[in-house]
């Protein structure tokens, strides 16, 4: 019997992804090529290596999204910060352990009617949800112009190709759309009136969050997870064809050109250490509650620093050079 149980616990130990290692379920919210890290971690079995038998599913809307994570149905979601951000503005129990993505991947396109940013006022722009990721960006850029966000109307279309089809329409006079969708807008007679990644536009576009409880009662759950993601940042970084794949798998596009024109415009604004920066996070917050002491409680940073203070970080980027 003791000669099994050694076994079975030398088995865990060379081989963490077993079944003996810990379940985690995580999420992420569609199939925008920003998530292709988190993506990618996963199909490279990274979560496996460091100890977490993973599940990674699909889930649509931000309010069903935090349900699930509040509930402890999922451990981990991978999202804009927008979702958590509002969460725990409103006294939920969860914090934001790693941002990876910290501008904003959009082009606000528009129909063939509109010539310049003063065309938009008095249209409609169509966001996938009110209050969330697209909108920021679009108040943004009309912010960035000088034009007031209440000389348009938010309407809410869903995901990519209905408010692609919104604005061919003529119901929504323009959106913002990241590769791949902003691609397949321009190739369907879209044009692009602003770019984001020009205009610097900082933002928590992609990160993780899990519960806030969950750093104090599953912390080395929280490590293993954050242990996987910088390895997967770093794979995702320095194998081309491997994150091109995984796009393409997910995203559900056949056409070569278009992904990796895509992965070439992501990769460069994608950070190797998801360290959360105060000033990103600010940029989502709901106005009149940008104070020090909000921004502070909204994340969380310490299980990443530890793994900095331990040798992780730099074992794992020796390894990449």
């Amino acid at each position: 019997m003791k000669k099994l149980i050694l076994s079975v616990l030398l088995i865990t130990i060379i081989f963490p992804g077993t079944s003996l290692a810990q379940k985690a379920r995580m999420s992420y919210p569609g199939t925008a090529g920003v998530n292709v890290p988190f993506w990618l971690t996963h199909e490279a079995g990274l979560f496996k290596k460091y100890g977490l038998n993973d599940e990674v599913l699909l889930i649509a809307g931000s309010v069903t999204t935090m349900q699930a994570l509040l509930a402890g149905e999922i451990q981990f979601v991978n999202s804009s910060g927008s979702p958590a951000i509002n969460a725990r503005l409103q006294g939920a129990d969860v914090a934001i352990v790693a941002s990876y993505y910290n501008s904003m991947p959009y082009g606000l396109v528009v129909n063939k009617d509109i010539r310049s940013l003063e065309d938009v006022k008095g249209k409609r722009m169509a966001v996938a949800s009110l209050g969330g990721i697209n909108e920021a960006a679009i108040r943004f850029v009309l912010e960035k112009s000088g034009l007031n966000v209440r000389d348009v109307t938010f309407i809410q279309a869903g995901g990519d190709s209905s408010r692609i089809a919104a604005v061919q329409s003529g119901a929504a006079a323009g959106t913002v759309l990241a590769p791949p969708g902003l691609f397949v807008a321009t190739r369907q007679g879209l044009k692009i009136l602003a770019d984001l990644g020009d205009l610097e536009a900082k933002y928590p576009t992609s990160i993780i969050a899990t519960r806030r409880s969950y750093l104090t009662q599953d912390r080395p759950t929280i490590k293993k997870f954050l242990m996987a993601l910088v390895e997967g940042l770093h794979l995702y970084k320095s194998n081309r064809k491997l994150a091109i794949d995984v796009l393409q798998k997910y995203a559900k596009i056949s056409d070569q050109e278009l992904v990796s024109k895509s992965h070439d415009y992501l990769v460069k604004h994608t950070s190797l250490l998801p360290i959360v920066e105060p000033s990103v996070i600010k940029a989502a917050v709901p106005a009149g509650k940008d104070t020090d002491r909000t921004i502070g409680d909204l994340y969380d940073n310490s299980a990443l620093q530890e793994l900095i203070k331990e040798g992780f970080v730099e074992k794992v980027s020796k390894g990449y050079k």
